[in-house]
C-alpha cells in the first residue's frame, strides 16, 4: 500500500454505481425487490434477517456474524428472477474466511468471501479443493468495529487491498478487478485497474437494502469482461500438477502459446505499465520457432513500441543515410506482430473502456490509511519468475517520479491502453549471458547502433540490463550472424534541445547520475582571479544553466554502468574472489546500487575515473584487462560531459560523438584472450547479507546478478 501513498481517493457512491459498478440488468426494480423482502420477512425490524442489527456489540465472530449475507444473496437473486425469469445468473457469493487461495506460485491471501462463477462454485463443492486466485472476484473482507476504530480499519484496508493486488498481480487475464469491506454496518466498494485505485464512500447496508441490492444483482449477472476478465487471453490448465498454466494469447489476427514467463514483476505494483513477458510460440508457424510476447498498458498520450520504432528507424534514414537504417534495424529488436487490444471493437482503455468514460471527480476526500506491512510487497513479489534467482538490491516494484512534483498523484487517473507486441528474437540479456566477451560484443553493438540512433537526435533513455541482449543465432535455430540488440525503444524519443521539462525516467541501476539528480553535474568552476570578478560574481545571483534534458551521453553512461554492474555482481567462475576481497566488492557496490536515491557515490565513481584500477575497485584481478576499458570508458565520458558543459548557458553538442572510440574499446577486450576466455558466475552470499541487515524482513537470495529492475518514469 506505499505505493497508494497512504490515502485512497474516496468518490461518491452514485458516482461508483454510474462508471465502475457493472451495469444492473435491465427491467430489474430494486425498490420493488425491498418491499417484497420487507413483506416475506427477508428485512424485519428493519434489518437483514440472519444478521444482527450491530455486529460490533456481537459476541460472536465476524466469520459467524457476515455469513448470513450468503442466505440474503440467494434470496435477492430469487425474488430477481421472479421479477425476470429469463435472467441467468453468471456468479455466486461464497464464504470461505479460513481456506487460502491456491495459486502459481502460492499466495498467502485468503478472503472471507468472494464471487466466483457457478461452475466453479459447484465443482468446488463436489472436489472438496480450494478455491483459486484465477477464478475469483470482488474479494470480501469483514471487521465487527467501526471505521472509526482506525487500527481494525487499517487492518481491514490492507487485507482487500492485498487480495485485491494479488490477483491482479497473479493473474494475466484480469484488467482490473473489485473488492467489498465491511466495517460493523457499513459497506465499502473498492475498484483496481491499472490507472487508479479508489473507493467509495460507504453506505449502511442495514438501512440502505436496496443499495445491497443494486450492488449484489450486480454482481450476480456481470458478464466475465464486466467483471474484469480478459476475453483475449485464455488459461490453458497444466495436465500434471508438477506444470505449470500456459496461456493462448491474442496479438491481432495471430495466436500464440506461451511456454515460460520471462519476467511479470512489474505487474506487482498496483497502477503502472504491468509489464508482463511470455517466451510464445505460433502453432501455425512450421519452423516451431520461438518468439517473445510483451503485454503492457500503456499511457494514453504516448505512442505504441512498433509506431516509436518506425519512426525512428525513418528519421535515421532520412537524416543518416540507407545504410546506417540497415545497421540500426539489424541491432533492434523485429516486431512481428502488435496491436492495441479490443473489447467488442473497443480499444481496452482504463478511462474510456474499463471506466466507461467516468473522471474522477474533483477535490476529492481522502480515505488515510496506515502502511501495512503485509502489502507493503505482494507475497509473489518476493519469488523470482525468472530461472535464476533475483538481485536483492533491485526492487520488483516499479516507483513513478517526476521532478518537481507535490501534488498526490491520485488527484487524476492516468488512462492507459492495453497493447501487445511480440518480437522474433528470443536473446540472451546482460543479466543472463555468462560469457564475458558476448557481453563486450553486445556492448559494442548497442553503442554502434546509438551512434546513428543519436546522430538522427534521438536518445533511447532507459538502456539497462534488461533490454540490452546477445543473440546466438544458433541457439535460435536461425540462420545468421551472432550479434547484441536493444530492446524497449517505447521511452525513445526524438530530441528537443533546451527543452523546459524533462521527466526522470530509466532503470534505476543504470541511470546516468545527472538523470537521478536532474541537472547538469559537470558545469565548469568559476574563477575569481581579480576583486572584477569577484565583484561581478557576487552581483550575480547564480550561473545560468540551460534547462536539464536528456542527451547521448546519459544513454551512453547507462551502457557504462551495465559493464560496471556486471562486474560488481559476478564473479570469474575460475577465480572466485575470497572472503576479503568479497566483503570489500560489496560495499562498493552497495554504495552504488543500493536504490537510496543517493547519487554521491555513483557520480564519483566516475569522476575518479583515474582510480579504475584492480585496487580501486576492489574487483578480481583476472578483470584488469577490462577494468581498463572501464576507466577509458568513463574517462571519454567524463571529458565529453565536461566539454559540453564548458560554456554554462549552453550545452555544446559536438562533444557527443564519442561512440567510435568507445566501441573500439570495447571490441578491443572481447578479442583479447585472457578476457574472451572468462566465464561469468552469479555473485553470492555476502552481498545478501549487506542487504539484509539495512531492510529488515526483507526476502530474496541466491545468485545476485540476474536483476528484476527497478524503473523510475513519469
Amino acid at each position: 500500500m506505499s505505493e497508494l501513498d497512504e490515502q485512497v481517493p474516496e468518490v461518491p457512491l452514485d458516482w461508483y454505481f454510474k462508471y465502475i459498478l457493472p451495469p444492473l440488468p435491465d427491467g430489474i426494480n430494486t425498490e420493488r425487490i425491498v418491499n417484497s423482502f420487507k413483506q416475506s420477512k427477508v428485512i424485519k425490524n428493519n434489518k437483514w434477517v440472519g444478521i444482527p442489527e450491530e455486529p460490533r456489540i456481537d459476541k460472536r465472530h465476524e466469520d459467524e456474524i457476515y455469513s448470513g449475507l450468503e442466505h440474503v444473496f440467494e434470496e435477492i437473486i430469487a425474488a430477481a428472477k421472479t421479477q425476470k425469469p429469463d435472467l441467468e445468473q453468471q456468479f455466486a457469493l461464497k464464504f470461505t474466511p479460513d481456506t487460502n487461495l491456491t495459486s502459481e506460485p502460492d499466495s498467502s491471501t485468503r478472503p472471507d468471501a468472494y464471487f466466483t462463477t457457478l461452475d466453479e462454485a459447484a465443482r468446488l463443492a463436489l472436489a472438496n479443493e480450494k478455491p483459486s486466485v484465477y477464478n475469483v472476484w470482488d474479494s470480501h473482507e469483514f471487521k465487527k468495529d467501526n471505521e472509526e476504530d482506525n487500527g481494525t480499519m487499517n487492518k481491514c484496508v490492507s487485507e482487500i487491498v492485498y487480495d485485491m493486488q494479488q490477483i491482479m498481480a497473479l493473474d494475466p487475464c484480469r484488467r482490473f478487478t473489485f473488492g467489498t469491506s465491511i466495517n460493523n454496518r457499513a459497506f465499502r466498494l473498492w475498484f483496481f485497474c491499472r490507472s487508479t485505485f479508489l473507493t467509495a464512500k460507504p453506505f449502511d447496508f442495514m438501512n440502505e437494502p436496496e443499495k445491497l441490492v443494486h450492488v449484489f444483482l450486480s454482481f450476480a449477472f456481470a458478464s466475465r469482461t464486466d467483471a474484469g476478465w480478459d476475453p483475449s487471453i485464455t488459461c490453458i490448465l497444466p495436465t500434471c500438477p508438477p506444470e505449470k498454466r500456459q496461456y493462448k494469447i491474442q496479438v491481432g489476427n495471430k495466436t500464440y502459446f506461451t511456454v515460460k514467463v520471462l519476467s511479470d514483476y512489474a505487474a506487482d505494483c498496483p497502477i503502472g505499465r504491468a509489464t508482463r513477458v511470455w517466451l510464445v510460440t505460433d502453432k501455425a508457424d512450421p519452423s516451431n520457432r520461438q518468439y517473445v510476447l510483451k503485454d503492457v498498458w500503456v499511457d494514453s498520450e504516448r505512442a505504441t513500441e512498433d509506431e516509436i520504432r518506425s519512426t525512428l528507424l525513418k528519421d535515421i534514414g532520412e537524416k543518416c543515410g540507407a545504410d546506417a537504417c540497415v545497421l540500426v534495424k539489424r541491432h533492434l529488436l523485429t516486431p512481428v506482430a502488435f496491436g492495441k487490444l479490443c473489447i467488442d471493437a473497443s480499444v481496452d482503455d482504463t478511462i474510456q473502456l474499463i471506466m466507461r468514460g467516468g473522471s474522477l471527480p474533483k477535490n476529492l476526500p481522502r480515505l488515510k490509511l496506515i502502511v501495512p506491512q503485509q502489502s507493503g510487497t505482494s507475497r509473489r513479489s518476493r519469488i523470482s519468475t525468472i530461472e535464476s534467482a533475483v538481485d536483492v538490491l533491485s526492487s520488483t516494484q516499479a516507483r513513478h517520479i517526476q521532478p518537481g512534483e507535490t501534488a498526490c498523484i491520485w488527484d487524476r487517473a492516468s488512462p492507459r491502453f492495453h497493447y501487445r507486441i511480440v518480437f522474433s528474437e528470443f536473446a540472451s540479456t546482460m543479466y543472463d549471458e555468462k560469457h564475458l566477451g558476448n557481453v563486450l560484443g553486445a556492448l559494442a553493438d548497442v553503442i554502434e547502433a546509438l551512434r546513428w540512433i543519436h546522430k538522427s537526435n534521438w536518445v533511447h533513455r532507459d538502456i539497462s540490463g534488461g533490454n540490452v541482449y546477445w543473440y546466438d543465432c544458433k541457439a535460435a535455430g536461425v540462420e545468421g550472424e551472432n550479434r547484441g540488440l536493444l530492446g524497449d525503444v517505447e521511452f525513445a524519443k526524438a530530441r528537443i534541445p533546451n527543452s523546459t521539462h524533462e521527466v526522470r525516467l530509466g532503470t534505476f541501476n543504470f541511470m546516468a547520475s545527472e538523470v537521478i539528480a536532474g541537472h547538469y553535474l559537470f558545469p565548469p568552476a568559476s574563477t575569481l582571479n581579480s576583486v572584477d570578478d569577484l565583484t561581478r560574481f557576487l552581483m550575480t545571483n547564480s550561473d545560468v544553466l540551460p534547462p536539464f534534458t536528456f542527451n547521448p551521453l546519459h544513454d551512453m553512461e547507462s551502457v557504462w554502468w551495465i559493464l560496471v554492474y556486471l562486474l560488481y555482481f559476478n564473479d570469474d567462475k575460475q577465480n572466485v574472489a575470497d572472503a576479503e576481497l568479497a566483503e570489500a566488492r560489496t560495499q562498493r557496490a552497495f554504495e552504488m546500487f543500493a536504490l537510496n536515491g543517493q547519487t554521491l557515490h555513483r557520480e564519483l565513481f566516475l569522476k575518479n575515473f583515474r582510480q579504475l584500477t584492480v585496487e580501486g575497485t576492489c574487483l578480481s584481478p583476472s578483470y584488469k584487462f577490462v577494468i581498463n576499458i572501464l576507466r577509458a570508458f568513463a574517462a571519454k565520458l567524463h571529458s565529453a560531459y565536461c566539454e559540453s558543459e564548458a560554456r554554462i548557458s549552453v550545452i555544446d553538442e559536438w562533444a557527443f560523438d564519442i561512440h567510435e572510440i568507445i566501441v573500439a574499446a570495447l571490441r578491443l577486450a572481447r578479442d583479447h584472450p585472457e578476457v574472451n576466455s572468462i566465464e561469468l558466475v552469479g555473485v553470492t552470499k555476502l552481498l545478501k547479507h549487506k542487504l539484509d541487515k539495512t531492510e529488515p524482513g526483507r526476502k530474496g537470495g541466491g545468485d545476485v546478478s540476474n536483476s528484476k529492475k527497478r524503473r523510475t518514469n513519469a
